[in-house]
């Protein structure tokens, strides 16, 4: 030992003395030794080795341990002494304590200076033993209180080090001081120690809620009586701190205190007068209660809203609204009086406040409303008054027209401005809920403002204000719908005094951002005046002038000049004049100041400004093309406008925490909508063709050279006026136009780089490196490291490629091409340099710092990095997390000790180098993730080296370090980058060390795990190199591994849980079958699969949620990049996945053992929540899971007890989520799977099913509902007692019951008594099917005689029902041999039981026909009898293929469908009992609407479909080709039209399309030649060559075709109403020829002139305009519209008058009218033509409507008279209506109620003017109101009722029919007259409003009241008036009877 240590040993031993003069003499001799710095060198030396730990050797440990006993003995003596002494006595011992604890506080001070040197857990206890005792506490309380404050609590290693049971036992020992009678320590000290112990329990511990709920409770229930207000606003920030931590856990525990403090809190805000800061807190307080009351705004507890007792909440808020309003207004009085200028406006916290409690309180269908309300915060001071007074009621006023009293222009500046900001606030977060009919009102009142301002104050207020409404009315157009005409003219008011506004410079900024947003909403047209500002000096270009121009560029098209009319794509560019484009670019520019520039030494104002990166060349480059708004539109991309502005960005960050809090109540209260991951969206990219301007293009480039050379001719490095800012922005200016070209493909990359631009960009970036090489020079100077980082991020905003549009990208690449090697050399230099000197810089008056906890720490050796723990808790509670983080250069006492430690990675700790070093790093690893760009100046590689050479010198320990590895971490495993393996390593190294080093700071900890996603991610990009990355991924691998276990010991918090969850999902991620994602816990290998479930079971509710959140990637394979592209994982990952989900939920329902009664609302509630979240999650993501996790659910509802209201609501999100329109539509689907499993548990009946979920409120509803799914269950499970009690219910006869559900029943029985095979199991179930048999058989239950009949007479139904139960992954081994199982996949969901293999559904149909018929025919043969049935039975199946939402369901029935088919086809060759051309047909037409419904991108089991599909056409043709041919001929032209379209890029389909087009155009050439010879052309593409070829040789046969006949070829094909997609090709080809053949087209065009009737043009128009109309109403016909368009441009202008008049004959009713004289049979004809239609119609319930109408016809007498006269015809129609007809004669009848319904229908308006846009209903209610009048004789009209509701085409062609017939059979002229007004009412209201909408920008007259209501309804749609033209026009053909009443059509026909 040396000998100054050993004089201090002596010294220390000293204090010890019995005597107290020799103590007193040893403590002046130990202050003067501490002092001494050899002591202290020494002690620091010693206390540093590792050695000093279990030596004697005296350290600075060992030395507090002496002074602690020193202290204990004169503490034992001064208690020891009398009571009552002298004063003087009484004086001597408080000089005595103070000696001695300022002994203690500068010896701590002392061995601390330099950082922390004694052990912080023997620190703390120390202190808190001294402040235990009450005699110590009230001798040294105030000193130890000031040391804990500012020498423990104030260093960030003693804040880590505090173990979770020291910072609870400090909370409580100060809660105890605060709450107890003591006043041994000044209350404000001891409230600043709880404010301090808050934060760190808050953000180090977890468990500590209780104590502080009953603190606060305590606590601030009394702060009105506070003297100091100091004291209150140290508990309020606490508690704000407490209330952040703990809202996510305990929301309703929040809720509570929260109702409880808030009178208190209110009555210090209102009463006490309190200071700014304790002001803040409070709102802030008010804020958190609003937020956790209403997340989002919800209003009620259905939304998601909450509170302990609403009443005492409703009237609080009441309370806090009148509070705010005076607080208001005496911030409004106080700056009238106040003298000078003082800010008016009221602070954005209290506004946000305002508006939020506005938004619960105001009613959206009152506009005012009074309320008298008892002041709570005022109540309990009068309680404890002697006289007892009652509590103070108020009236308060509030609602729209109380916020628009306060707008009023005649208040002043400081009234008003307040209510603006407030009704700013208010439309903008809630824009929904301003009523309609408020907008007119708020609107006038603004309006009024902006116009009578005088002064600029209140102005920017209004501007501001009337954006958010504009924004508001833009959001709800619906709303204002019914004021359009006075908005429009108060908005015109508004544009004229904001295009005024934009000359003022305290309101141009806002006053262009108003005119954006109206020209957003567009409310009104566009005038000159807007364009003069962007073309002269108005204004000068700012961004929100870019933004404003953008928005007029993207909404109107550019005038051509301002003097004359609109720009012409025609116009001659660049000639006369300058145009309104050449003027907008010059303005940008600002080339008309340039010879003023000349001289000047400032650049150019667009470079000076900050503008939304690329924002400029985005508007730049489009004013060059001829179509700027297409070119707008195309650059700005899918989102517009916004994604180029990121407005608000701070507000958002700020408002991150609340905002997640949010989010998550309303997860957890599930009324926030999942997103559908199943829901792949997809965005187009329109090929649109943009054509440059080239003058425009060269006067552009030449404006941005002279900006450039003028740049260059201003620029010094030492210039004050230019600053390097303005080269990196030119830069970008110049390389975001050339991308904006090359991203509309007018130029390639290697063009741009080779252009006069790059160049010039190039030479500024030259001078760019010239300024970072002098950096290097003067880093010494002021402002060079601010200059520095301002720069840094320009750049790194330039070379962001988080942007993903292609022009982003292609800027990117263009801007890193310019840089010159040289540039990031001398960066990187710089980096480096600044390191070091900032290390230097650090260690200036700092010794060395090491501590003995630390040496135990550094293992940086990288050999042994795979045998150390890294979260190794070393020797005892002695290890440390860090050194001390306060600079340890500045004496704590000179700190004010902000409270708390201030975290490592907060920018405090850094200096501006610090900060400029931090810029530059992130932009030169941005910069090194470019190794893919071709033709870069530098080498990525070796810049990544330099970078990762940085971490060679690394030291954790201090701030700037640390931040620094964390942005290499971050940003150089970037996602267009893939590391090699040794840079890995480099990357890496220091982890071992950093989380030794800081594995107990919770934050630090956080970040490093955020920071490891990327280099996660990474390796999930580089598989390929697997085993290169094996020990990279075991250094990963071994940090997750390690917080796992600290998390699962209970050593992390939340916020390090939700980071470690996020590692675990991008493990998930870049390992989704977990291959190597395994970490090692201990002792035991687990996969990441199993650990992410494992989160479920955790105490924090919000890492349980975040996983239940995110368990869908357990299921789903999916990147972060793209996530709408997931692959579904195998079916055992899935299987094995639900189980660990469901477990560990259900084990998360436990409570934890020492949670608090308190706690147990909360708990119990956020359990259940993360239980149904998980499970949704799964039902959401994994089909093949979703039975089970919906039973799942149904279980937890009797097991957990979950309330119904909480699993309704998740069951409504999931079904809407998954596609269904109602939840009973969701569980119905799974009802039998449901019920079976109930069934199946032990102790469950079927009572306790819970059918309330069903939305049943009894028993016998869901009986009534449900006994078609329950009965046949309960038979097969041999339980009629259960079916008896069902019937007993239902009152009906249990009997009737089994025969209603027979078929079903049947399904149950049959299949097992055709099942072979000698399994026990199967043995076993055959045994019961005969018993539960033999019990139906038996006389008392349905009897023999009974079955027989119902298997006959239900025999298609009980088909049907059997085809139900098909799924092949049933399939045995020996059973497995079916056709179907090509198009099985692994992971189709097993059907609602039973379910069976197709082998087995064949044979019990085989069954089925050999009980049914002697002779062994087939069942096909027996159905073939009544062959209704066999269409029944396909129409059975396509309707449960069209109303399933779910793929594999829906595949599933493809597959059923499949089956029948195949069977029907092989015995087609017999005929199929006369209905083998409607079968054919019907097959045929439903394959291609199922091949057309394909999805564009094919999935797994989509692909399967369309194969399946593709299969059974080729089937259908191959035997329809055999046996009928003609029945392939008449579709062939719809099968290859639609085949063809199918030949894409995915190529087994293809093959599969292309293998049966071959089939039918060259195999079958021979048998199909006529209908091959009329087909379109096949696609010029190699893939058609050879059918081409053929299609070719069979159709030019006779000789090539002259344009005539190409044209007559086109007309003769006919056109499908239903797939008009088929004639694309023919379009396509058509306009070649026309093209080609452009001589022919002029004696075509002369015959069109000398006879327009027999014209081939005219009808080669008319065609395509029929074309055109039938593909605008269908999906995907926008090719169509496109193709005939180019056709028609190809003929040139039409003269469409001709057209017009000569409107081609309606051939049906001309075909009708020469079969049959008589009108009833001409009817019938057309009606049965449209019927024979629909029946091929893509829509189910149209062919559905059209069977029953056509059964219903046939069978009518007038129907069969058809057949017969008509069946001479030959017309192929009848062969295939021929299934429906039927012998039994049908009666119509009409009921009398129907028909005065009806007929006082039709006297209303409403019936006979349609809606605007409302057509189709329109036309459906008139035809079904006409029919159901009894004006209506004719049957066939009648009967087609079913079609007239569901097809308008159907409606359109019989409502000239119905009228006729009305009219025919009116005797008495009633129906004329009735019909004869209303039609002329039709035409009037058309004319109203077409006078209405040609004036729709006018406002109208006061006097036009009668016809506002009609202007109001919008424009008439044509097709209405086309509909009733074509009523005249029929009814003027029709031949009138003779008599007295000629006219009986009356005048208006």
């Amino acid at each position: 030992m040396s000998l100054v240590l050993h004089e201090l040993l002596v010294c220390c031993r000293g204090l010890e003395n019995d005597k107290a003069t020799e103590r007193k003499k040893e403590a002046d001799r130990f202050r003067q030794l501490i002092r001494s710095p050899d002591t202290v060198k020494e002690l620091d030396h010693i206390s540093g080795t590792r050695a000093a730990k279990s030596s004697k050797q005296l350290t600075w440990n060992a030395v507090f341990r002496f002074l602690q006993k020193y202290l204990q003995k004169e503490t034992e003596l001064l208690q020891s002494g009398k009571a009552n002494v002298s004063a003087t006595t009484q004086a001597n011992r408080q000089k005595k304590m103070q000696e001695i604890s300022s002994l203690v506080k500068y010896f701590i001070r002392c061995a601390n200076k330099r950082g922390p040197r004694l052990n912080c857990g023997e620190l703390l206890n120390h202190v808190m033993e001294v402040l235990r005792s009450s005699f110590s506490c009230l001798a040294y309380g105030e000193d130890y209180s000031s040391i804990l404050l500012k020498n423990i609590l104030s260093v960030r290693k003693y804040w880590c080090d505090i173990t979770q049971q020291q910072w609870h036992n400090l909370l409580d020992l100060y809660c105890g001081l605060f709450t107890g009678s003591s006043k041994a320590i000044n209350r404000v000290l001891v409230s600043r120690i709880i404010h301090t112990a808050v934060q760190g329990c808050c953000l180090q511990t977890e468990g500590f809620s209780h104590t502080l709920f009953s603190f606060f409770s305590r606590a601030l229930l009394n702060a009105r009586q506070e003297r100091h207000l100091a004291v209150v606003e140290h508990l309020v920030s606490a508690l704000n701190v407490f209330l952040r931590s703990a809202a996510m856990n305990c929301r309703m525990r929040v809720c509570r205190l929260g109702e409880e403090l808030l009178p208190s809190v209110l009555y210090v805000w209102t009463q006490m007068r309190p200071s700014t800061t304790l002001k803040e807190e409070i709102v802030e307080f008010f804020n958190l209660q609003l937020c956790v009351h209403h997340p989002k705004g919800s209003k009620t507890q259905d939304t998601g809203a909450y509170a302990e007792d609403w009443v005492k909440w409703q009237s609080l808020l009441y309370n806090l609204y009148d509070a705010l309003v005076s607080e208001i207004s005496q911030i409004g009085s106080r700056g009238k009086y106040a003298t000078g200028s003082r800010h008016i406006a009221v602070k954005e916290n209290l506004m946000e406040l305002t508006a939020e409690i506005c938004h619960q309180l105001f009613s959206e269908d009152c506009n005012f409303q009074m309320l008298e309300v008892t002041q709570a915060h005022l109540r309990a001071t009068q309680r404890g008054s002697p006289h007892g007074t009652p509590s103070k009621r108020r009236r308060i006023d509030l609602g729209w027209e109380v916020l628009r009293d306060h707008l009023q222009p005649h208040h002043n500046d400081f009234d008003v401005i307040p209510w603006l900001q407030i009704t700013s606030v208010l439309t903008s977060k809630y824009p929904s809920m301003v009523p309609g009919q408020e907008l007119v009102p708020l609107l006038s009142v603004l309006c009024q403002l902006l116009g009578e301002q005088r002064r600029g104050d209140r102005g920017p207020y209004v501007l501001r204000c009337l954006r958010e409404v504009a924004r508001c009315q833009a959001t709800h157009p619906e709303r204002a719908q019914s004021y359009r005409a006075e908005l429009g003219r108060l908005w015109g008011r508004v544009w004229a005094l904001a295009l005024r506004g934009v000359s003022s410079p305290q309101t141009e900024a806002l006053s262009l951002a108003l005119l954006s947003t109206i020209l957003q909403g567009a409310f009104i047209p566009i005038d000159r005046e807007l364009w003069k500002l962007f073309s002269g000096s108005a204004c000068k270009p700012s961004d929100a002038a870019a933004l404003c121009l953008a928005q007029a560029l993207l909404k109107c098209p550019v005038l051509k000049s301002l003097g004359t009319g609109w720009d012409h794509a025609g116009a001659v560019e660049g000639v006369g004049p300058p145009s309104l484009k050449e003027n907008i670019m010059s303005w940008l520019l600002m080339n008309e100041q340039s010879e003023e520039a000349e001289e000047s030494s400032r650049p150019h104002p667009i470079i000076c400004r900050d503008f939304p990166h690329n924002l400029i060349p985005r508007i730049l480059v489009p004013l060059t093309l001829k179509d700027t708004r297409a070119g707008i539109i195309f650059l700005l991309g899918a989102k517009g406008l916004e994604s180029a502005v990121m407005q608000e960005q701070a507000q958002v960050e700020v408002k991150g925490f609340l905002s997640e809090i949010e989010s998550m109540y309303l997860q957890f209260s599930f009324d926030e909508m999942p997103s559908n991951p199943m829901v792949k969206v997809v965005v187009s990219s329109a090929g649109t063709q943009l054509t440059v301007v080239p003058s425009l293009k060269h006067k552009l480039e030449q404006g941005l050279l002279s900006v450039a050379d003028h740049l260059l001719n201003c620029y010094s490095p030492d210039s004050q006026t230019t600053p390097p800012e303005c080269l990196v922005r030119c830069s970008s200016l110049l390389t975001g136009v050339l991308a904006g070209y090359v991203s509309t493909g007018l130029l390639t990359e290697e063009e741009a780089c080779h252009s006069q631009l790059f160049l010039k960009a190039k030479a500024l970036v030259q001078d760019f490196s010239e300024y970072i090489s002098n950096v290097k020079v003067k880093m010494a100077e002021d402002g060079t490291m601010t200059t520095l980082r301002s720069v840094m991020r320009l750049c790194t905003q330039c070379v962001n490629r988080g942007v993903k549009d292609s022009m982003s990208s292609v800027s990117c690449n263009l801007f890193m091409k310019i840089f010159p090697a040289r540039l990031l050399t001398e960066l990187a230099e710089i980096c480096k340099l600044l390191l070091n000197s900032s290390c230097r810089r650090g260690s200036v008056g700092i010794e060395e710092e090491i501590t003995d906890e630390d040496w135990d720490m550094t293992r940086t050796q990288a050999d042994q990095q795979e045998d150390i723990d890294l979260f190794d808790d070393g020797d005892g509670p002695q290890t440390s997390t860090s050194t001390g983080t306060h600079r340890q250069n500045v004496d704590p006492n000179d700190t004010q000790c902000g409270f708390d430690a201030k975290s490592l990675l907060a920018e405090e700790h850094l200096a501006q180098q610090d900060l400029a070093i931090l810029a530059s790093l992130e932009f030169l690893s941005l910069c090194v993730s470019a190794e893919f760009i071709h033709g870069l100046s530098f080498k990525p590689v070796e810049v990544r080296r330099r970078l990762l050479l940085l971490l060679e010198q690394i030291d954790c320990t201090k701030p700037l370090h640390l931040n620094m590895y964390l942005v290499l971490l971050k940003k150089l495993p970037a996602e267009d980058t893939s590391l090699a393996a040794e840079e890995f390593d480099s990357l890496l190294r220091p982890l071992a060390d950093l989380c030794s080093l800081y594995r107990q700071d919770q934050e630090v900890c956080a970040a490093v795990l955020l920071g490891l996603l990327p280099s996660i991610r990474s390796l999930g990009r580089t598989q390929d190199q697997h085993n290169d990355m094996r020990h990279v991924q075991g250094a990963l691998l071994q940090v997750v591994s390690g917080f796992c276990i600290l998390g699962r010991t209970g050593k992390c918090t939340a916020i390090v849980k939700v980071a470690l969850i996020h590692c675990l999902l991008a493990l998930l991620e870049a390992d989704p079958c977990c291959k190597w994602a395994v970490l090692t816990l201990r002792e035991e290998k687990l996969p990441v699969s199993v650990i992410l479930p494992s989160h479920l079971s955790d105490s924090h509710h919000h890492v349980r949620m975040l996983a239940a959140m995110t368990v869908e990637r357990l299921f789903l394979e999916m990147t972060p990049d793209s996530l709408e592209k997931r692959k579904m994982l195998p079916l055992k990952c899935q299987q094995t996945a639900f189980e660990n989900v469901y477990l560990k939920a259900q084990e998360g329902m436990r409570l934890q053992k020492n949670s608090s009664p308190e706690d147990l609302s909360d708990e119990t509630f956020n359990r259940k929540a993360t239980l149904l979240k998980s499970v949704s999650v799964v039902l959401c993501c994994s089909p093949v899971c979703e039975k089970q996790s919906l039973f799942a659910l149904f279980q937890s509802y009797k097991e957990n007890n979950i309330e119904e209201p909480l699993i309704k609501k998740v069951l409504g999100s999931v079904s809407r989520a998954l596609g269904y329109r109602s939840v009973e539509g969701f569980v119905s689907s799974h009802l039998d799977y449901l019920v079976a499993e109930w069934l199946g548990q032990h102790g469950y009946t079927l009572e306790s099913f819970p059918y309330t979920l069903l939305n049943h409120v009894t028993l016998k509803d869901f009986y009534s509902s449900s006994y078609q799914v329950l009965i046949p269950h309960l038979v097969f499970l041999d339980d009629f007692k259960q079916v008896k009690s069902i019937s007993t219910l239902l009152g009906k006869d249990w009997k009737k019951l089994l025969a209603n559900c027979f078929p079903k029943i049947m399904v149950n029985i049959l299949p097992y008594f055709a099942m072979s095979g000698q399994d026990a199991q199967v043995a076993r179930q055959r045994e019961k099917a005969h018993r539960v048999y033999d019990l139906l058989k038996d006389s008392n239950c349905l009897g023999k005689p009974q079955i027989d009949s119902l298997i006959h007479s239900n025999l298609s139904d009980i088909v049907v029902e059997l085809l139900m139960t098909l799924y092949e992954g049933a399939a045995t081994e020996e059973g497995g041999r079916g056709d179907l199982r090509r198009f099985i996949g692994e992971l189709d969901p097993a059907p609602n039981p039973p379910y069976f293999s197709s082998y087995v559904i064949k044979a019990t149909l085989d069954y089925l026909s050999s009980c049914h018929s002697a002779n062994l025919k087939s069942l096909v043969a027996i159905l073939s009898k009544t062959p209704i049935s066999i269409q029944r039975i396909l129409l059975a199946v396509c309707q449960k293929a069209a109303e399933t939402i779910n793929a594999y369901e829906r595949h599933r029935i493809l597959m059923m469908y499949h089956l029948f088919v195949s069977l029907l086809l092989k015995e087609v060759k017999d005929g199929l009992g006369g209905a083998w051309a409607f079968v054919l047909r019907d097959i045929i037409y439903t394959l291609i609407h199922h091949i057309n419904s394909r999805p564009a991108q094919l999935d797994e089991v989509s692909s399967r479909s369309f194969s399946l599909c593709c299969d059974l056409l080729t089937s259908v043709c191959r035997t329809a080709v055999e046996f009928c041919d003609d029945a392939v001929e008449s579709h062939l032209q719809v099968i290859v039209g639609t085949l063809t379209a199918q030949v894409t890029t995915q190529l087994a389909i293809s093959q599969q399309v292309l293998s049966l087009l071959k089939f039918l155009v060259v195999e079958s050439q021979d048998k199909l030649k006529s209908a091959i010879q009329k087909l379109e052309p096949f696609p010029d593409r190699p893939e058609f060559r050879e059918l081409r070829a053929v299609q070719h040789t069979l159709k030019y046969s006779t000789g090539k075709f002259t344009l005539r006949q190409e044209i007559a070829h086109f007309l003769s094909v006919a056109s499908c109403d239903s797939l008009p997609l088929t004639r694309l090709e023919g379009l396509k080809d058509l306009r070649r020829q026309l093209h080609n053949n452009k001589s022919q087209i002029r004696p075509l065009l002369r015959e069109c002139l000398a006879d327009p009737a027999e014209s081939v043009l005219v009808l080669l128009v008319l065609n395509l305009l029929q074309l055109c109309k039938l593909a605008a109403n269908h999906p995907g016909g926008r090719d169509i519209l496109e193709a005939a368009g180019s056709c028609l441009g190809e003929l040139g202008p039409v003269d469409f008058s001709t057209i017009a008049l000569l409107h081609g004959k309606d051939q049906l009713n001309a075909r009708a009218v020469s079969l049959f004289p008589s009108v009833e049979p001409q009817w019938l004809y057309i009606t049965l033509n449209c019927i024979n239609n629909a029946l091929t119609h893509h829509c189910i319930e149209v062919r559905q409507a059209a069977v029953q109408s056509l059964k219903d016809i046939l069978a009518t007498q007038a129907g069969a008279d058809f057949w017969e006269i008509h069946k001479d015809n030959r017309d192929p129609m009848l062969a295939y209506l021929n299934p429906f007809r039927s012998t039994k004669k049908k009666v119509v009848g009409m009921s009398e109620e129907v028909s005065l319904v009806a007929r006082g229908r039709l006297e209303s308006q409403d019936l006979w003017v349609p809606e605007a846009g409302g057509h189709k209903a329109w036309l459906k209610m008139l035809c079904i109101v006409l029919l159901d009048s009894g004006g209506v004789r004719s049957e066939t009209l009648l009967l087609s009722r079913p079609l007239c509701l569901v097809k308008t085409d159907f409606c359109q062609r019989v409502l000239p029919l119905i009228i006729h017939d009305i009219l025919l059979g009116d005797s008495d002229g009633s129906w004329r007259k009735l019909l004869s007004t209303h039609i002329q009412d039709f035409f009037t209201s058309c004319v109203s409003r077409a006078r209405a909408s040609s004036r729709s920008t006018t406002p109208l007259p006061s006097d036009s009241a009668g016809e506002s209501d009609i202007s109001n309804q919008g424009p008439l749609d044509k097709a209405s008036l086309r509909t009733m033209l074509s009523v005249i026009n029929y009814l003027r053909q029709q031949q009138r009877p003779l008599g007295s009443d000629s006219n009986l059509c009356g005048t208006v026909f």
